[in-house]
């Protein structure tokens, strides 16, 4: 179980005294941090042994210096280690019969195990979840030695045509394999393959081997539907073979941008691309919430989300993109111009 941050908002409202918002050694934090009776330890504490052994960071250290860096990292880090436990169980191939979410919302504020807070709102965790368990989902799994197999599910009760396709790439950015296959979804049912069967090679897609430095640092799984610009996506995820990215990188480096673009009275859609991979990416409109977030973008790729109004009387004219290895923030434009 994990002591799940949410988002800074709820934190700001835990602390209207305080500049910045709460900090995790304020005392109103840790009330809100569940703990087994009688031990001397807390969620907390399970949550930054991931964080360390995870993302190869020092939580006090990182706590200390850079508390917002702290809690970003420590937002993301318990929805992937959920993520990643839930497709090895989900795979076809598991003996696992499924699992328990153990809390879904926090009884009071704070970090609680929930993957909405106290008020509804969803955490980064809740979008890593919602993703892998989302009724048609790809994954990937890591096998070590025996490489990276990729699964498919769909648990609708009528079949799917898709494509599958996976796609490797080096320094984040330049693409050094792809291969497509065409698949169908039985209902309630699910596939798997091994991506170097896929690819028809051996390029030790997951590292086990180290022969030398590795030949990709990303390979993105995407299940879509038509063909061309016009292809949909149904679902998509990520390895990263050596380490996950968490150089800071300027937004003109990673070729972020963000638009707006007004489709109803209470929807806008937000257009994200990059030109480097972007990793972790979150949307901050004031008054708006995203349909998916804490999401990674394909490099030169882009991504399509819906945000919904959640707030009365909000206007979707400004907000910001934040990302796990972008420095700084990226301005969201509008072209909207009424």
């Amino acid at each position: 179980a994990f002591a799940n941050v949410p988002d800074q908002p709820t934190l700001d409202e835990l602390a209207p005294d305080r500049v910045g918002g709460i900090t995790v050694h304020d005392p109103r934090w840790k009330a809100g941090v569940p703990r087994d009776v009688g031990s001397g330890w807390d969620f907390d504490d399970v949550r930054d042994h991931y964080l360390a052994s995870l993302f190869e960071v020092d939580p006090a250290e990182l706590r200390r210096v850079e508390p917002e860096r702290y809690l970003d990292l420590s937002r993301a880090v318990t929805g992937e280690v959920m993520s990643e436990v839930f497709g090895e169980w989900r795979r076809a191939a598991s003996c696992c019969g499924g699992g328990l979410v153990l809390w879904l919302r926090d009884l009071r504020p704070g970090a609680g195990w929930g993957l909405l807070d106290h008020s509804g709102r969803p955490k980064v965790a809740y979008h890593h979840l919602r993703r892998t368990l989302a009724p048609l989902a790809v994954w990937s799994t890591d096998e070590g030695l025996s490489g990276i197999i990729v699964h498919a599910a769909n648990d609708g009760p009528a079949s799917v045509r898709a494509r599958l396709r996976v796609a490797l790439y080096s320094d984040l950015e330049v693409q050094v394999g792809e291969v497509t296959r065409e698949l169908e979804l039985p209902p309630h049912g699910a596939v798997a393959h091994n991506v170097e069967e896929l690819l028809g090679r051996f390029v030790d897609v997951s590292w086990a081997y180290r022969f030398g430095p590795p030949a990709q640092d990303v390979v993105a799984f995407s299940l879509e539907r038509g063909d061309g610009e016009a292809a949909e996506l149904l679902s998509q995820s990520f390895r990263l073979p050596a380490g996950r990215p968490l150089s800071r990188e300027h937004a003109s480096r990673l070729g972020l941008t963000a638009i707006l673009s007004p489709t109803g009275d209470d929807v806008v859609v937000l257009t994200v691309r990059t030109r480097r991979f972007a990793y972790g990416v979150q949307v901050h409109v004031p008054g708006f919430r995203a349909a998916d977030d804490a999401f990674c973008v394909e490099p030169g790729g882009e991504r399509s989300i819906e945000l919904t109004r959640a707030e009365s009387g909000s206007v979707a004219g400004g907000g910001t993109l934040t990302a796990l290895n972008l420095s700084g923030r990226v301005p969201i434009l509008s072209t909207d111009t009424r």
